[in-house]
């Protein structure tokens, strides 16, 4: 791990405690100048070294209105602070005070205190050496002789709480670390276990679609077995079924979200509308009896954008749902959610006409565990709503009336607020944008954009472009340069990215006078570049647009059929995904264990491997380091391999690509997403 991440981690480890410390540090260095100048005198002090001590706490304070640009620095200073305000200035005291004992005790607590701060054990080493050092070297330019009072025992005694300080703070992170080790290892293998049926009743949902024709137009009456209206009907249901288990996979993501990083993550906030939000969520959500549906309006005026993510807040309305039906049977029951807007904000009220809360209980619901009585209830829905909300930038607050009603209120801020805002430019420094082309001056406002967001910066020359690079890196937006790319490479980059999230933004100059004739399907994505603020806004707003991914079912491949190994140990998901891809004009082989796969691949080659990560006899992973390292198999070491996975953070991503995987497919998949996975890879 190199000294940035360790600084990253460090900095994150401590953040939800950095308010405490900016205000023990703003206010403790001045206080305590009173202390050793009037109350116990002591030979030196220095009230504007203290005073600078202050200031640099006090970011930590009011972090959450700094201006945006400090937060690119936040990590930086946390490191520079910690160690001029602890080991520096306590160890230049303790020196210009002669090593006196009420010194000496001081810096050892910096230690002390610098160790819990920064729990890794190399930055603390590097931080109170350099710190230490400097010390000395400051007071050897103010005194000169920086050894009066010292004696060569303090140094065994320093050392001593240093050392003894790093193994107890280094044994509590590995307790931590192996904590959230499990916990993330526990979640993935319970999301393999629960992604796998969930896959197989999928794909045969898939299936059936595939092989149920839509209508019977063309047989005759006396020979049908079923009727239009009854094949309309059972396709409806099968549309059903699949929405459902989608919405148990979106489930199982946010499960393995919260249990993986233990808050909110913001990083796949986007601009999504809420009317969509809230009627997707109303068609899937798991109602008891058909009827149930019938007892919810929504009612909305305006539709409005919100920052956040689709399947957060549709947890959110699914769970104030449950709570509301719990109450179902009372007289007159209904749910009524209402959508408005106000001048800085946009309103969703959810309101049941049902039992009601008591005041008394009001004030405990969105507190973790709390539970009204009702049977079941863990009583962390309402305390993970509000986690969610809180995420958002927004508040939910509860109203209720004890038997006739109860109200939530949920308030999110506009899009255009200085908090959605900060939101944004924050999330920034985690994007990745490739530019192509020559033009200069485009090229040099994008610099100064990447330099102001902090966003990672990719420049390619358009006409030595290799559009395989996409795959290898994933980009959140590509910016392209009008005049500078082909239309055959304009084409190659559309097909490949249409299927996917990332964003392309076309650049054309408003003072060229060359004129560009586009194809309607590119008018979407093209901008007239005039200035830099201009470019500024297109692509802060494109970045975090929602872009549902092209759904193209190629029907067609190439004129030789290409070869697929199926490589997974649940027959049924073999099965149905072999049927699918057969359809699609593919030949396909099948192995139930990475082992299999193996000795297939000894005697005959295949274009494309799709294979599970998680099998009995031999993994998805250890097959494909065989792959990729024996030479065994050097005629597959460029084949594509695509892996299936129960989950797919970022850290088991990387590992899955560092060990040779080519692309992913998260179970379940649908026949589109499969399909066009499939192509991609073979079309390249």
């Amino acid at each position: 791990m190199s000294i940035k991440q360790r600084i990253t981690s460090a900095y994150r480890y401590i953040e939800p405690n950095l308010f405490f410390i900016g205000l023990f540090g703003f206010l403790g260095f001045p206080a305590y100048y009173l202390i050793w100048a009037y109350v116990f005198p002591q030979p030196y002090e220095n009230l504007p070294l203290r005073l600078v001590c202050a200031a640099l706490f006090l970011p930590f304070a009011i972090k959450n209105h700094m201006p945006s640009l400090f937060s690119r620095y936040k990590e930086k200073h946390f490191v520079f602070t910690i160690c001029f305000c602890l080991p520096f200035f306590f160890c230049y005291m303790m020196i210009r005070n002669e090593w006196s004992v009420e010194w000496i005790m001081s810096f050892m607590a910096a230690i002390f205190l610098s160790i819990i701060i920064i729990y890794d054990w190399l930055i603390i080493l590097i931080c109170t050496t350099i710190a230490a050092c400097s010390a000395a070297l400051l007071g050897y330019l103010s005194m000169g002789n920086i050894g009066i009072g010292f004696h060569y025992s303090y140094l065994i005694v320093f050392s001593f709480s240093y050392f003894t300080g790093i193994c107890f703070n280094y044994r509590n992170r590995i307790e931590i670390e192996s904590k959230q080790l499990f916990s993330r290892s526990f979640s993935s293998g319970i999301a393999h276990e629960m992604r796998n049926p969930l896959g197989a009743l999928y794909a045969s949902q898939e299936v059936l679609l595939e092989l149920l024709p839509e209508t019977l137009t063309n047989d005759p009456q006396q020979h049908r077995l079923i009727s239009n209206a009854e094949i309309h009907k059972l396709r409806n249901i099968i549309q059903d079924n699949i929405s459902i288990i989608n919405n148990g996979h979106n489930t199982i993501n946010l499960l393995l979200n919260s249990i993986d990083s233990q808050k909110i993550s913001p990083h796949s906030f986007q601009y999504l509308s809420i009317n969509d939000v809230i009627i997707d969520a109303l068609n899937v959500y798991g109602y008891q009896q058909k009827s149930d549906r019938q007892l919810v309006s929504f009612q909305i005026n305006k539709d409005n954008l919100f920052f956040g993510n689709d399947i957060l807040l549709r947890y959110v309305i699914f769970n104030l749902l449950k709570n509301s039906f719990y109450y179902k049977d009372k007289l007159n029951f209904k749910i009524v959610i209402s959508v408005y807007s106000k001048k800085n904000e946009t309103i969703i009220s959810v309101k049941d006409y049902g039992k009601g809360i008591p005041l008394t209980a009001i004030k405990n619901i969105f507190t973790e565990y709390y539970t009204s009585g009702k049977k079941n209830n863990s009583g962390l829905g309402l305390s993970f709503c509000k986690k969610v909300i809180t995420a958002f930038a927004g508040n939910i607050e509860c109203y209720s009336t004890e038997d006739i009603s109860t109200t939530f209120i949920i308030r999110l801020p506009s899009v255009t607020s200085s908090i959605v805002e900060k939101m944004k430019y924050d999330l920034m420094c985690h994007k990745k944008i490739l530019f192509l082309g020559r033009q200069n001056q485009l090229l040099t406002d994008i610099s100064h954009l990447a330099f102001f967001y902090n966003f990672t910066l990719y420049y390619k020359q358009a006409s030595t472009y290799d559009i395989t690079d996409i795959n290898a890196i994933d980009y959140d937006c590509i910016v392209i340069d009008m005049h500078s790319i082909q239309n055959e490479l304009l084409m190659k980059l559309y097909n490949h990215i249409t299927t996917t999230t990332i964003k392309m933004i076309l650049i054309h100059h408003l003072n060229d006078t060359k004129e560009i004739v586009l194809s309607k399907i590119y008018q979407p994505y093209l901008f007239t570049y005039d200035h830099i603020d201009e470019l500024q806004k297109k692509l802060s707003t494109q970045i975090f647009t929602h872009k549902t991914p092209v759904n193209d079912v190629f029907k067609t491949i190439n004129i030789t059929k290409a070869k697929i190994m199926l490589v997974d140990d649940n027959i049924s998901l073999r099965l149905y995904s072999g049927i699918l891809l057969k359809n699609a004009g593919y030949e396909v082989v099948e192995a139930d264990n990475g082992r299999t796969a193996l000795s297939y691949l000894q005697e005959s080659t295949v274009d494309l491997i799709l294979m599970d990560s998680q099998m009995p006899i031999m993994s998805g992973i250890d097959a494909t380091k065989e792959i990729r390292t024996n030479l065994q198999y050097s005629a597959h070491q460029d084949v594509p391999i695509i892996c299936y996975s129960g989950s797919l953070d970022e850290e088991h991503r990387n590992h899955l690509i560092n060990i040779g995987i080519t692309d992913f497919l998260l179970k379940p998949s649908s026949k589109t997403t499969l399909l066009s996975i499939v192509h991609k890879w073979l079309k390249v």
